[in-house]
C-alpha cells in the first residue's frame, strides 16, 4: 500500500509534547528522550496527526495544509513528510 493510501495517527500521545514558535515545532517525545525540530510544513502535518484522533490519509492532511497560492500537488510533500516523521518515531502508519 502507498503512503498515500494509508492512515496515519501520532503514536503514544500521551507522551510528546510540542510548541510552535514562529512557524516551526519542537515536539518532544518522552519516551525515547528525544526533541525534534520540524519545520513549518512537518510541523502542520504533526498538527493535522494531532487533531486527527481516528488518523487521517495524505488527501485529508492536504486539506489543512494545503497552500491555495501553490497549484503544485502537495501529496508527494506530505508522503515525505509522513514517512519522515515515521522514521523518527512521530508518526505511524495504520497496518493494511
Amino acid at each position: 500500500m502507498t503512503p498515500a493510501a494509508r492512515r496515519w495517527r501520532v503514536p503514544f500521545h500521551a507522551a510528546l509534547s510540542w510548541r510552535e514558535w514562529d512557524g516551526e515545532f519542537v515536539v518532544r517525545d518522552e519516551r525515547s528522550g528525544s526533541t525534534h525540530l520540524l519545520d513549518a510544513r512537518a510541523g502542520s502535518v504533526f498538527s493535522c496527526l494531532v487533531a486527527a484522533s481516528a488518523g487521517a490519509d495524505v488527501a485529508e492532511i492536504a486539506v489543512h495544509v494545503l497552500d491555495p497560492t501553490d497549484s503544485t500537488d502537495p501529496a508527494p510533500a506530505i508522503e515525505a513528510v509522513l514517512i519522515e516523521l515515521e522514521r523518527i518515531g512521530l508518526a505511524v502508519a495504520e497496518p493494511a
